[in-house]
């Protein structure tokens, strides 16, 4: 796991922005492919027994999409949101 928050990090060092990985979640696979947004998430989903499930189901024909645009608009709004304090 990488932690984009550590002043060590460099974006470039992936062939990423530092724009694009605190925008869109990104995720490497062990291929050293990049998943990015709900591609992401799928990802990991497919890696943990319980949540394949969740998987298969925004996999399915049009909910691909209808999940695409919902993290797309939290995209947007998540600024805005309450920050949890740590």
């Amino acid at each position: 796991m990488v932690d984009i928050s550590n002043p060590n990090f460099k974006a470039g060092e992936f062939g990423l922005t530092t724009d694009a990985v605190n925008r869109h979640m990104h995720v490497m696979s062990p291929d050293g492919k990049i998943h990015i947004g709900v591609d992401a998430f799928t990802h990991i989903w497919s890696r943990i027994p319980r949540y394949r499930i969740a998987k298969k189901v925004v996999e399915l024909p049009g909910l691909r999409s209808l999940a695409g645009v919902g993290y797309e608009v939290f995209v947007r709004v998540r600024p805005y949101l309450p920050k949890k304090n740590a």
